[in-house]
């Protein structure tokens, strides 16, 4: 057997779920925004290693400093351009990782303002029963004061005929 709430408690609770739901939602976003931040910074790094690297490559032709001989300083920066392209590949992968958690976050964003707009929605049909059987109780008062005036007038005008 179903337990049988009053309309105020049960608006109540649904409001209090919708505020849970609207927090979710905000949640949501809010690990969205700083994922999308986190591919933005990683990006910002790739950018930055690609031009250094660009850099290197243009510096591998210039004369080493005096005392160094050309085959080590060629080396040297040989060795430091393929760091620069391993760092720029490890960033990639970093960059695919995040980018995929960023699609997970943004599909958790989708699905908690569907559940927001579902909750909100119970909630606002409750809500408009209360106000629609606020309107019934306030017309059948009304209709009770009618009712009761005319009686009284119709008392009132038999009265009079009787005197």
């Amino acid at each position: 057997m179903s337990k049988r709430f009053p309309l105020a408690k049960l608006i109540q609770l649904r409001e209090h779920r919708s505020e849970k739901a609207r927090q979710k939602v905000l949640q949501c976003q809010r690990a969205a925004r700083e994922q999308r931040d986190a591919c933005l910074r990683i990006e910002g790094q790739i950018m930055s290693l690609g031009m250094e690297r660009t850099q290197q490559r243009q510096r591998l032709m210039e004369p080493p400093p005096p005392g160094t001989a050309w085959p080590l300083a060629l080396a040297q920066r040989d060795s430091h351009v393929e760091l620069l392209g391993t760092k720029i590949e490890r960033a990639q992968q970093e960059l695919a990782r995040a980018q995929e958690v960023l699609r997970e976050a943004e599909l958790a964003v989708r699905k908690a303002r569907e559940e927001f707009f579902r909750t909100k929605a119970r909630e606002d049909a409750l809500v408009k029963r209360r106000d629609v059987w606020r309107g019934e109780q306030h017309a059948a008062e009304l209709r009770q004061e009618e009712n009761a005036a005319a009686e009284l007038l119709q008392s009132r005008t038999a009265r009079s005929t009787m005197n």
